[in-house]
């Protein structure tokens, strides 16, 4: 009979094991996908703001055509507001990951 519950114990003891395992494995996903998502929330602003600054500061851009005998013609292309565009989506995007770390990281 002792035999048994040592048995039924080992089981128990396995089976919570098992969970306390998978427990875990959940809270380090969750965590991970926590840190990537903040990565990519912080990254995709960073980025339109150095690119928005980039093509207001260029203002246009050359696109060389070839018109034959070695000769080309060449189209320039404003980027600028495409830049004032990207400024603004970099400062709205940095004011809101701003924010809402602030909220997050404040206990409640």
């Amino acid at each position: 009979m002792d035999t048994t519950a040592d048995v039924s114990r080992e089981n128990i003891d396995t089976t919570a094991q098992d969970d306390i395992e998978e427990a875990a494995f959940r809270e380090r996903q969750r965590e991970l996908a926590r840190k990537v998502s903040w990565g990519i929330a912080w990254v995709v602003p960073v980025v339109a703001l150095i690119v928005g600054i980039w093509l207001t500061a260029v203002g246009t851009v050359e696109q060389y055509s070839p018109a034959g005998d070695g000769v080309y013609d060449v189209t320039w292309l404003a980027v600028w507001p495409a830049g004032l565009v990207l400024l603004g989506v970099g400062i709205l995007g940095l004011t809101a990951v701003s924010l809402a770390t602030a909220l997050i990281s404040t206990k409640r």
